[in-house]
């Protein structure tokens, strides 16, 4: 009896180390597992961080470099777009130019000369018409009464020509007529201005016209000439004079 209770325990306690080893094996091999499983989690975990920042910072520079971008061409064009009105404003695109304004002095300067009878003319051919003498006008600037009027017309208004210089060609006794051999002129001599064409200022003076105020010697003075002029169908023509300014 004693053998065979002492059999049974052999038995048993043999039995129990058994199974206690296996018991002990799986528990490593599943806590192996389980480290194993949560290492690579945490890999990836750690490596989807790194693309993430890694992406996040690429398009941090890239917006950055845009909005600099944009901000500097904004603040270039700027200038520019306040700078051209300025431009535009400080030009009078419909003043008569300089060379205009001369030409214009000239032209006055040649009436001045035709109304003061300043023509030369030969003294000796003579012609006469209701008693008044005429002679030979050998200046070559103008062949007949023609190539006058349309030198007045093209440089004064029909106002201008009324006022100052009706007689040169107009009226009843005019100082040039024409006759079968050319242009003559009646004795008329007397003191004309003549009006420099250099130091020339421009005003805006009308509404519709400008002011060309050039010097004249007026007895060893000089004296300033305010010299109207308005455009005419696109030409600038002469429409009033006043001295001594």
């Amino acid at each position: 009896m004693r053998k065979t209770i002492f059999a049974v325990c052999i038995a048993f306690c043999l039995l129990s180390t058994g199974c206690g080893s296996m018991t002990s094996h799986e528990v490593e091999t599943s806590s192996a597992v389980t480290t194993e499983t949560a290492t690579a989690a945490t890999t990836d975990t750690i490596v989807g961080t790194e693309l993430i920042t890694k992406t996040s910072a690429e398009t941090t520079v890239e917006i950055t470099e845009q909005i600099s971008t944009e901000t500097n061409a904004e603040v270039t064009a700027e200038p520019t777009s306040f700078t051209a009105p300025e431009t535009q404003s400080s030009t009078d695109h419909t003043a008569p130019t300089t060379e205009q304004a001369q030409e214009l002095i000239r032209a006055l300067n040649t009436m001045e000369r035709l109304v003061g009878g300043g023509l030369r003319y030969d003294a000796d051919t003579v012609c006469t018409i209701n008693e008044t003498t005429y002679y030979k006008v050998t200046d070559m600037d103008f062949a007949n009464t023609n190539d006058i009027r349309c030198y007045e017309e093209k440089y004064l208004t029909q106002d201008m020509i009324s006022e100052r210089y009706s007689a040169i060609v107009g009226g009843s006794s005019p100082i040039y007529i024409d006759a079968d051999d050319g242009l003559y002129m009646k004795d008329s001599s007397k003191g004309f201005y003549i009006f420099s064409d250099t130091g020339l200022n421009i005003e805006k003076s009308l509404e519709d016209g400008y002011s060309i105020l050039a010097g004249y010697d007026y007895f060893g003075e000089t004296e300033t000439a305010d010299i109207r002029i308005v455009n005419v169908n696109g030409t600038w023509k002469i429409c009033g004079i006043s001295f001594g300014l």
